[in-house]
């Protein structure tokens, strides 16, 4: 009930409202970009480069929000770790696309790493969001990305759609996870 008073008390300005909004949407369009990007690497549909370009201008986007928030120091290492994420996921595809076995599972474990190191970043970042929870977030978005690359790689068409689906769920999760661990941070830490 404390908590709920402290809230009664304070207004959010539409600003901050803003951003919010914006924190929460990013994880939806991460996902529809990296469904696009993967359907050019194995179907040849659409631009890659344009399509990169395009995650690319979305990590910098959130970056920008994550610098508003936390500060720049932060969000440099925030960019590292995200950009590091989408190099990963585009050599493990190369990987998959060319059925190199060892290279695969270097790199599916090396996601799974950089997974690791953003989710004790963004615990260490935000007393309001915990490590473990972001694991578990990002490790079913892990699961679920590379799983959608082999249901491209193996045409199977319409588990892609279902699986898609699946993913777009999760990230409104991750989303509402992420934009309320902002949200306390800017109510309570007096930000």
């Amino acid at each position: 009930m404390k908590r709920i008073k402290v809230l009664q008390d304070s207004c959010i300005p539409p600003s901050q409202l803003s951003l919010i909004f914006q924190t929460r949407t990013v994880w939806r369009d991460l996902a529809t970009w990296i469904r696009a990007y993967l359907a050019s690497k194995h179907g040849g549909l659409g631009d890659k480069e344009a399509i990169r370009e395009k995650l690319d201008e979305l990590m910098l986007r959130s970056t920008n929000i994550f610098s508003l928030v936390f500060g720049e120091e932060f969000a440099n290492e925030y960019i590292d770790l995200s950009t590091n994420f989408l190099n990963l996921l585009d050599a493990l595809v190369d990987a998959q696309i060319s059925g190199d076995v060892d290279a695969i599972n270097e790199y599916t474990r090396q996601i799974y790493e950089n997974s690791d190191q953003i989710a004790a970043f963004l615990a260490r970042v935000n007393p309001y969001w915990q490590e473990n929870k972001w694991k578990d977030l990002l490790y079913q978005f892990n699961d679920r990305t590379i799983e959608q690359s082999n249901t491209f790689l193996n045409q199977q068409f319409r588990e892609n759609i279902n699986l898609f689906d699946r993913i777009l769920n999760l990230t409104s999760t991750i989303g509402d996870y992420y934009s309320q661990g902002i949200l306390d941070y800017l109510t309570f830490s007096g930000r």
